[in-house]
Protein backbone atom coordinates (compact mmCIF):
# COMPACT_ATOMS: atom_id res chain seq x y z
CA UNK A 1 0.00 0.00 0.00
CA UNK A 2 2.56 2.55 0.83
CA UNK A 3 4.44 1.76 -2.02
CA UNK A 4 0.92 2.41 -4.23
CA UNK A 5 0.64 5.41 -2.35
CA UNK A 6 4.53 6.34 -3.53
CA UNK A 7 3.59 5.73 -7.05
CA UNK A 8 1.06 7.73 -7.12
CA UNK A 9 2.50 10.87 -5.47
CA UNK A 10 6.30 10.52 -7.02
CA UNK A 11 6.02 8.81 -10.31
CA UNK A 12 2.66 9.26 -11.60
CA UNK A 13 1.44 12.75 -11.17
CA UNK A 14 5.02 13.77 -11.99
CA UNK A 15 4.19 11.57 -15.45
CA UNK A 16 0.99 13.37 -15.94
CA UNK A 17 2.30 17.24 -14.90
CA UNK A 18 5.02 16.42 -17.74
CA UNK A 19 2.96 15.03 -20.31
CA UNK A 20 0.47 18.78 -19.51
CA UNK A 21 3.28 21.06 -19.89
CA UNK A 22 4.63 19.28 -22.75
CA UNK A 23 1.33 19.16 -24.97
CA UNK A 24 1.17 22.50 -23.30
CA UNK A 25 4.46 23.80 -24.86
CA UNK A 26 3.37 22.12 -28.35
CA UNK A 27 0.56 24.23 -28.24
CA UNK A 28 2.65 27.15 -27.56
CA UNK A 29 4.92 26.44 -30.16
CA UNK A 30 2.28 25.64 -33.19
CA UNK A 31 0.51 28.82 -32.10
CA UNK A 32 3.98 30.45 -32.43
CA UNK A 33 4.56 29.04 -35.64
CA UNK A 34 0.69 29.89 -37.08
CA UNK A 35 1.78 33.52 -35.80
CA UNK A 36 4.43 33.70 -38.36
CA UNK A 37 1.87 32.76 -41.70
CA UNK A 38 2.91 30.83 -44.27
CA UNK A 39 6.69 31.10 -45.48
CA UNK A 40 7.68 32.86 -48.56
CA UNK A 41 10.54 32.78 -49.98
CA UNK A 42 13.48 36.02 -49.23
CA UNK A 43 12.68 38.80 -51.63
CA UNK A 44 16.25 39.28 -52.16
CA UNK A 45 16.09 36.09 -53.85
CA UNK A 46 17.10 32.35 -53.58
CA UNK A 47 19.90 32.00 -50.43
CA UNK A 48 19.87 35.84 -48.86
CA UNK A 49 19.32 36.14 -45.21
CA UNK A 50 16.88 38.06 -43.83
CA UNK A 51 17.95 41.23 -40.75
CA UNK A 52 15.98 43.20 -39.12
CA UNK A 53 16.48 46.52 -38.10
CA UNK A 54 18.41 44.86 -34.18
CA UNK A 55 20.20 42.89 -36.35
CA UNK A 56 18.04 39.58 -35.84
CA UNK A 57 17.65 36.74 -38.55
CA UNK A 58 14.08 36.80 -39.75
CA UNK A 59 11.76 35.66 -42.27
CA UNK A 60 9.34 35.97 -45.16
CA UNK A 61 5.70 35.18 -44.50
CA UNK A 62 2.70 35.89 -44.85
CA UNK A 63 2.28 38.04 -41.83
CA UNK A 64 4.92 40.70 -42.72
CA UNK A 65 3.66 43.93 -43.78
CA UNK A 66 2.87 43.46 -47.80
CA UNK A 67 6.00 46.25 -48.47
CA UNK A 68 8.52 43.87 -46.85
CA UNK A 69 6.69 40.81 -48.58
CA UNK A 70 7.16 41.60 -52.26
CA UNK A 71 9.58 40.31 -53.99
CA UNK A 72 12.35 43.27 -54.92
CA UNK A 73 12.87 43.22 -58.53
CA UNK A 74 16.00 46.20 -58.35
CA UNK A 75 19.31 44.28 -57.40
CA UNK A 76 20.59 47.53 -55.90
CA UNK A 77 17.88 47.55 -53.37
CA UNK A 78 19.63 46.04 -50.08
CA UNK A 79 17.53 47.51 -47.28
CA UNK A 80 13.55 48.53 -46.81
CA UNK A 81 12.53 50.77 -43.65
CA UNK A 82 8.98 50.85 -42.66
CA UNK A 83 8.15 54.41 -40.24
CA UNK A 84 5.18 54.77 -38.17
CA UNK A 85 4.58 57.03 -35.13
CA UNK A 86 4.12 53.75 -33.52
CA UNK A 87 6.51 51.48 -35.41
CA UNK A 88 10.19 51.46 -36.98
CA UNK A 89 11.30 48.30 -38.93
CA UNK A 90 13.78 47.29 -41.09
CA UNK A 91 15.02 44.52 -43.25
CA UNK A 92 18.02 44.03 -44.87
CA UNK A 93 17.46 41.71 -47.94
CA UNK A 94 20.83 41.71 -49.78
CA UNK A 95 24.15 41.13 -49.27
CA UNK A 96 24.23 40.65 -45.69
CA UNK A 97 27.29 38.68 -46.10
CA UNK A 98 29.06 41.86 -47.01
CA UNK A 99 27.46 44.91 -45.36
CA UNK A 100 24.94 45.43 -42.32
CA UNK A 101 23.67 48.47 -40.64
CA UNK A 102 24.13 48.51 -37.14
CA UNK A 103 21.44 48.63 -34.61
CA UNK A 104 20.24 52.33 -33.47
CA UNK A 105 17.35 51.83 -31.33
CA UNK A 106 17.70 55.69 -29.65
CA UNK A 107 17.68 56.67 -33.75
CA UNK A 108 14.90 54.21 -34.42
CA UNK A 109 12.59 55.94 -31.65
CA UNK A 110 13.45 59.34 -32.74
CA UNK A 111 12.60 58.97 -36.57
CA UNK A 112 8.89 57.35 -34.66
CA UNK A 113 8.68 60.97 -32.92
CA UNK A 114 9.22 62.84 -36.34
CA UNK A 115 6.83 61.14 -37.90
CA UNK A 116 4.48 61.16 -35.07
CA UNK A 117 3.97 65.23 -35.69
CA UNK A 118 2.48 64.58 -38.81
CA UNK A 119 -0.36 62.54 -37.79
CA UNK A 120 -2.53 64.21 -39.37
CA UNK A 121 -4.38 61.84 -42.24
CA UNK A 122 -4.71 58.50 -43.73
CA UNK A 123 -1.84 58.87 -45.35
CA UNK A 124 1.21 55.95 -47.10
CA UNK A 125 4.01 57.37 -49.36
CA UNK A 126 6.74 55.97 -50.00
CA UNK A 127 10.62 56.66 -52.11
CA UNK A 128 13.98 55.02 -52.75
CA UNK A 129 17.08 56.90 -51.63
CA UNK A 130 20.55 56.22 -53.58
CA UNK A 131 23.84 55.98 -51.01
CA UNK A 132 27.08 56.20 -51.86
CA UNK A 133 29.88 55.47 -49.17
CA UNK A 134 33.62 56.00 -49.35
CA UNK A 135 35.43 53.34 -50.73
CA UNK A 136 38.31 53.18 -47.95
CA UNK A 137 36.20 54.77 -44.64
CA UNK A 138 32.85 52.98 -45.67
CA UNK A 139 31.55 56.21 -44.41
CA UNK A 140 28.19 57.67 -46.36
CA UNK A 141 29.46 60.16 -48.86
CA UNK A 142 26.06 60.77 -50.83
CA UNK A 143 22.46 60.16 -50.85
CA UNK A 144 19.67 61.17 -53.56
CA UNK A 145 16.01 60.52 -54.08
CA UNK A 146 16.37 57.44 -56.47
CA UNK A 147 13.56 57.52 -58.73
CA UNK A 148 11.00 57.75 -57.02
CA UNK A 149 10.16 60.56 -53.92
CA UNK A 150 7.94 60.80 -51.35
CA UNK A 151 4.99 63.30 -52.55
CA UNK A 152 5.00 65.52 -49.02
CA UNK A 153 8.81 67.23 -48.71
CA UNK A 154 8.30 67.18 -45.02
CA UNK A 155 8.28 63.42 -45.33
CA UNK A 156 11.04 63.49 -47.78
CA UNK A 157 13.65 64.82 -45.58
CA UNK A 158 12.55 62.68 -42.45
CA UNK A 159 13.87 59.85 -44.84
CA UNK A 160 16.83 61.60 -46.02
CA UNK A 161 17.88 62.36 -41.98
CA UNK A 162 16.81 58.78 -41.16
CA UNK A 163 19.21 57.14 -44.38
CA UNK A 164 21.64 59.80 -43.28
CA UNK A 165 22.30 58.61 -39.43
CA UNK A 166 22.80 55.05 -40.54
CA UNK A 167 26.07 53.19 -39.55
CA UNK A 168 27.38 50.10 -41.57
CA UNK A 169 29.55 46.74 -40.15
CA UNK A 170 31.57 45.58 -43.65
CA UNK A 171 32.23 42.12 -43.85
CA UNK A 172 35.53 42.04 -45.59
CA UNK A 173 39.05 40.67 -44.20
CA UNK A 174 40.52 43.58 -44.20
CA UNK A 175 37.17 45.62 -43.21
CA UNK A 176 37.11 47.44 -46.27
CA UNK A 177 33.91 48.14 -47.69
CA UNK A 178 32.58 45.99 -50.51
CA UNK A 179 29.45 47.76 -51.66
CA UNK A 180 29.50 51.30 -51.63
CA UNK A 181 26.07 51.80 -53.88
CA UNK A 182 23.32 50.31 -53.05
CA UNK A 183 18.79 51.38 -52.81
CA UNK A 184 17.07 51.35 -48.99
CA UNK A 185 13.18 51.46 -50.13
CA UNK A 186 11.17 53.45 -47.47
CA UNK A 187 7.52 53.58 -46.74
CA UNK A 188 5.97 55.96 -44.48
CA UNK A 189 2.65 55.77 -42.80
CA UNK A 190 0.42 58.50 -41.49
CA UNK A 191 -2.99 57.88 -39.01
CA UNK A 192 -5.23 60.44 -38.65
CA UNK A 193 -4.73 61.09 -34.68
CA UNK A 194 -6.58 64.45 -34.92
CA UNK A 195 -9.56 66.08 -35.58
CA UNK A 196 -10.65 67.79 -38.33
CA UNK A 197 -11.04 71.22 -36.15
CA UNK A 198 -7.31 70.65 -34.78
CA UNK A 199 -5.98 70.55 -38.08
CA UNK A 200 -7.93 73.88 -39.60
CA UNK A 201 -6.21 75.58 -35.82
CA UNK A 202 -2.87 74.21 -36.46
CA UNK A 203 -2.92 75.55 -40.39
CA UNK A 204 -4.34 79.09 -39.12
CA UNK A 205 -1.34 79.06 -36.90
CA UNK A 206 0.91 78.35 -40.00
CA UNK A 207 -0.74 81.57 -41.92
Amino acid sequence: MKFFTFFVAFVLFPSLYFCKSANKSSTENNQSVVSQGEQLPSPGGVGEILFNENGEIVSNHTNELPFFQKKSENPAELFRVYIASDSYQVRQIRSSDKIRRKPDPGGDELAKEEIKRFDLLNFVDDGFVAIGLNATTGKLETIAFDRRVPRMNDLAKIIQNDASRWNYEHVSKDGLPLVTKFLISYQIRLYPHKSRDEIKQMLKKKK
